[in-house]
């Protein structure tokens, strides 16, 4: 029993040290994870509540950028509905943390989204995302997607 109450204690300690421990990728991590999952089942908010009010979105599907949470929330709203089915597989992902409030990440991802008629088209991307902490919370400031180009 005091073995049991021992290792637990010590695996509590162990958590709580990595949760101190834990940096700006670390956190960062942690919020953008779930965020591929709201994508591919088509949870919206999920999807879009790390954006700041101010954030602009550069999307591959779209010739201008979209400036502002709202417009985000709207375009990923569209976005859902022209293609409600998508999987994403990302890889070669990056994080670097510039200070205790800025971190990059980049990204390559095959999205397969379905249209409304049931076609289904592949889309190589290549992504970069600019995250700050702003008020104590780390939210999307920039996010740029773009379409790999075709080889020859």
């Amino acid at each position: 029993m005091k073995r049991s109450i021992a290792a637990l204690c010590a695996l509590v300690l162990v958590v709580l040290a990595a949760a101190i421990l834990a940096g700006p990728v670390e956190e960062v991590a942690q919020i953008a994870g779930p965020r591929l999952k709201a994508f591919q089942e088509g949870d919206v908010d999920g999807y879009t509540a790390a954006f700041a009010d101010n954030a602009v979105l550069n999307s591959s599907f779209s010739a201008f950028r979209i400036e502002g949470k709202e417009a985000i929330r709207a375009y990923i709203t569209e976005l859902f509905q022209m293609y409600p089915r998508r999987h994403a597989f990302a890889r070669q992902q990056a994080m670097r943390a510039y200070n205790d409030d800025l971190v990059i990440s980049n990204s390559y991802t095959m999205l397969n989204a379905t249209d409304q008629q049931g076609k289904v088209t592949a889309f190589q991307l290549r992504s970069s995302t600019t995250w700050a902490k702003l008020g104590g919370r780390w939210q999307i400031v920039d996010s740029h997607t773009s379409r790999l180009p075709v080889a020859p």
